[in-house]
């Protein structure tokens, strides 16, 4: 199901945690792909950078990336990933009222279309240089 911030407003990213439930506790990775037109790229990408700054200060972030499709083709062509130590944190991270004012900044930048589909995860297997499930 896709989401457009456009029409759902910052609340988008908050309702993904409604009926969180992990099993065991502990870390957790975000992840939310983007449809957005390749034209448009540059300037999410812009706007994603303020919203990493923001997020990056919070207790329990660990790290983040954002991943750019190499086809122009591809219809996700952006994937932000973020590691948090619970989902308790991102929650807490995602409620910061300057968080939330870069989401609603982005959400009426008109230069820029795109549907967001975000949701928490947690690492069930594990190869190579990864923590072990």
């Amino acid at each position: 199901m896709t989401r457009n911030p456009k029409l759902t407003g910052a609340s988008s990213i908050s309702s993904v945690s409604e009926d969180i439930n992990p099993q065991g506790g502990g870390a957790v990775t975000f992840i939310n792909v983007f449809e957005v037109s390749v034209e448009q790229i540059d300037t999410f990408i812009a706007h994603w950078r303020e919203l990493a700054k923001i997020m990056s200060t919070a207790p329990g972030f660990r790290d983040a990336r954002l991943h750019r499709a190499l086809s122009s083709q591809t219809r996700f062509q952006i994937i932000n990933v973020a590691n948090w130590v619970s989902p308790q944190a991102w929650e807490a991270a995602t409620a910061n009222p300057e968080f939330q004012d870069g989401l609603r900044t982005l959400a009426e930048d008109t230069e820029v279309q795109f549907s967001a589909n975000p949701a928490l995860y947690q690492v069930v297997v594990a190869y190579g240089d990864h923590e072990e499930a």
